[in-house]
């Protein structure tokens, strides 16, 4: 491989990395026995961030974009900002998760995934159209990630609704027709 085609190969191996980030936030909180594994997993996606921002930058800076990173970002966007921030939340509601975040999870994936969609069969050169969903899955990680500090969690009907009210406001942002203008 020449140099050219592993700088042009680097935005793919960041987003791959930004899927990793996601899928290892979800193994910790399904199996890790760590006591702050709310906090590692939500500073997971926030790493993931960092590096989804990285991987766009890099591609435009390089001349490496593509219709196939662009598909691959959108799956590592959905593992990172949105199924494992729902397993973030899932964890944190414990037992108020069936009844009350289940149906709230389930809108926001399918919001996640339409702007994802949305995105890729459109030109956004200049803005995003909604709220994309890098910035979602960060905001509601690191309101789970608060309500953890706080010791407000555990069955706590005040989670709850702030995790319902927040996920309903996400989902409907990340759908609507606002444009928000790139970095």
């Amino acid at each position: 491989m020449n140099k050219d085609k592993l700088f042009k190969a680097i935005p793919n191996m960041l987003t791959f990395s930004n899927g990793l980030l996601g899928v290892v936030a979800i193994m910790i909180l399904a199996w890790s026995e760590l006591s702050s594994k709310v906090l590692i997993a939500s500073a997971l996606v926030a790493v993931g961030a960092v590096v989804d921002f990285l991987d766009g930058y890099l591609a435009r800076k390089l001349s490496a974009s593509s219709d196939f990173g662009k598909q691959l970002d959108s799956f590592a966007d959905l593992l990172t900002f949105g199924i494992a921030p729902m397993f973030i939340l899932h964890y944190m509601a414990d037992g108020l998760g069936m009844v009350f975040i289940l149906p709230i999870s389930v809108i926001y994936l399918i919001a996640g995934v339409y702007r994802l969609a949305r995105y890729n069969i459109n030109d956004f050169s200049n803005h995003f159209m909604g709220l994309p969903i890098t910035v979602a899955g960060v905001i509601l990680a690191g309101f789970c990630a608060l309500f953890y500090l706080l010791g407000v969690y555990v069955g706590g009907t005040v989670f709850a609704v702030c995790a319902v009210v927040l996920c309903l406001v996400l989902s409907g942002l990340m759908v609507s027709r606002i444009r928000v203008r790139r970095c």
